[in-house]
């Protein structure tokens, strides 16, 4: 992964490892660990969703989409076609779908660090982080069926990714949307700075202590930097749902 061409510097890095001098490895793997938690919530609510008979409701698209705090770092003019009855389905499947996108680029393996194994890490080169322009262009592959050195599973299911993403796109949606979302959640979930960050949550840290040859760096925790060097604006367009871990799904519409 490349930078988005904004002025880097290793002023600020202080273990000499990290990727342009601004992304260290302890905070590329929680944004790693970040992508690949927000796209496996949303895949095993779309399951779940799947697996209920569609006699018993119509609107069991929209409460599902309400569970996932991905819906919530959406623009309010896009949940509200998401929430509505024809099309919103179609909409909330192209979102996964981009963050599905963000994770395969995200824990995608350079040779070299394949190569060096997870006893040797640092002998492979430090690895980026997608930006926006990276995911915006992998969309582009993936909606025009070019994307042919994609490994894995398909975002969604055969048949009908490539229009979920496309009524996700043509509907005002961006790649910018899903990847403030991994960043933000990032930030409050997996780092001391986050408001949902408690003991049950440091395991992300003992982890990180774990990895050995990964030393802790003042660019650990600077998310701000992230933001800017991935493309994303400067203060996040999410965090109007609830986000508090005491918000109950079902009763908040009582």
């Amino acid at each position: 992964m490349t930078s988005t061409g904004a002025s880097s510097s290793s002023a600020t890095c202080t273990c000499g490892r990290c990727f342009e001098g601004w992304l260290s490895p302890r905070m590329r793997e929680r944004l790693e660990y970040s992508a690949a938690l927000r796209y496996g919530l949303a895949r095993a609510l779309l399951d779940t969703q799947d697996g209920v008979p569609a006699e018993i409701t119509r609107t069991v698209p929209v409460d599902y989409a309400r569970i996932d705090v991905a819906f919530y770092y959406l623009p309010p003019a896009l949940r509200a076609k998401i929430a509505a009855r024809d099309g919103g389905d179609a909409l909330y499947r192209g979102y996964i779908a981009v963050l599905a996108a963000v994770k395969d680029l995200a824990s995608s393996e350079s040779e070299s660090e394949a190569e060096a194994g997870e006893e040797d890490v640092d002998a492979a080169p430090p690895r980026g982080f997608p930006s926006v322009a990276e995911v915006t262009a992998r969309l582009s592959e993936l909606r025009s069926g070019d994307a042919a050195d994609h490994t894995g599973p398909p975002p969604l299911e055969e048949g009908g990714a490539r229009a979920h993403l496309g009524a996700y796109l043509d509907g005002g949606g961006s790649a910018e949307y899903a990847l403030d979302c991994v960043v933000e959640r990032a930030r409050e979930e997996l780092s001391p700075l986050g408001r949902l960050y408690d003991a049950e949550k440091e395991y992300i840290d003992a982890v990180l202590d774990g990895a050995g040859t990964r030393a802790a760096c003042a660019n650990d925790l600077e998310f701000g930097l992230v933001r800017r060097m991935l493309g994303l604006a400067a203060e996040t367009r999410g965090g109007e749902g609830p986000l508090d871990e005491g918000w109950d799904p079902v009763s908040d519409e009582e």
